[in-house]
């Protein structure tokens, strides 16, 4: 089961507004919502008064999982519930939606350079994939000896080859850069780079900067999804907490940061053009 904490402040002026609020500071409303064998949980804690009893909320959460989802703008510190973050599920979305565009792009393989930032080496599947399109790829990681043996590995298979490093600066020049984590250093790149991420950077990154994923929500679960929760969000809990893998196979038809969004065609007519 999945649960969902929504905060509504009614703190209310007038007189009425103020007795509503001193003989009932505060309200819980709970909603269940069920299909295919999936529960959610939305917990919509209504503040009139003081603070949130924190206490109250996990009396809510005892006998399930005591990781929830909310926003990101609700603090959980000190109380026994964390907040999901599905950080999982949007690297998955990322590596589907590169992998779909460049393959409808069908740029030549010589004509593009691709560099993959993966310090940790937390992701070495999507390097592999990435030689499907490109000739030219840069893999920089904190673990070099890793990559140096799955470069082997692959060019055994299959011929293909990618260049290792472990230093920053050998991530460019590039056309697109790709980092399926957050970026906490500082990265040489242009502003006119494409960067694929998961979250905005710590540090300095000049370029377009990619963070999130858009897929069309499945039909088969749309009666688990309120209106007022991001539908990404909750497909990331249904994928990471519920265990449904299939989700993992949605390919975005957008992406974008902040307020902006490009669909797939604006990003492959981006990246064609940068590879002309």
């Amino acid at each position: 089961m999945l649960t969902v904490l929504k905060i509504t402040n009614e703190k209310k002026s007038g007189i009425t507004g103020k007795l509503l609020s001193v003989f009932k500071p505060y309200q819980l409303k709970t909603e269940l919502r069920r299909c295919d064998g999936v529960e959610v949980n939305y917990i919509n804690y209504i503040l009139r008064r003081g603070i949130i009893k924190y206490d109250k909320l996990y009396k809510c959460c005892i006998g399930k999982r005591k990781t929830i989802l909310c926003d990101k703008e609700i603090s959980l510190e000190g109380t026994r519930l964390k907040r999901f973050t599905g950080t999982i599920f949007k690297k998955i979305m990322l590596d589907n939606f590169v992998c779909d565009i460049l393959k409808k792009a069908d740029i030549d393989p010589t004509k593009i350079k691709i560099s993959y930032y993966d310090p940790n080496a937390e992701n070495p599947a999507l390097a592999e994939r990435l030689l499907s399109f490109c000739t030219n790829l840069t893999v920089v990681s904190d673990m070099p000896r890793f990559y140096e043996n799955e470069s082997e590995r692959i060019a055994g298979n299959s011929g293909a080859l990618f260049t290792v490093s472990n230093d920053i600066s050998a991530l460019c020049p590039c056309d697109i850069l790709i980092a399926p984590t957050i970026i906490k250093k500082a990265m040489p790149t242009a502003s006119s780079n494409i960067i694929f991420t998961v979250y905005p950077p710590t540090a300095p990154v000049p370029g377009n900067i990619i963070t999130d994923y858009y897929c069309e929500f499945p039909e088969k679960y749309m009666p688990l999804i309120d209106n007022t929760l991001d539908g990404m969000y909750l497909l990331a809990g249904l994928y990471s907490l519920c265990g449904i893998t299939s989700l993992s196979e949605l390919i975005p038809y957008s992406c974008g940061c902040s307020n902006i969004k490009y669909s797939a065609d604006d990003t492959i007519r981006i990246i064609q053009n940068k590879c002309q």
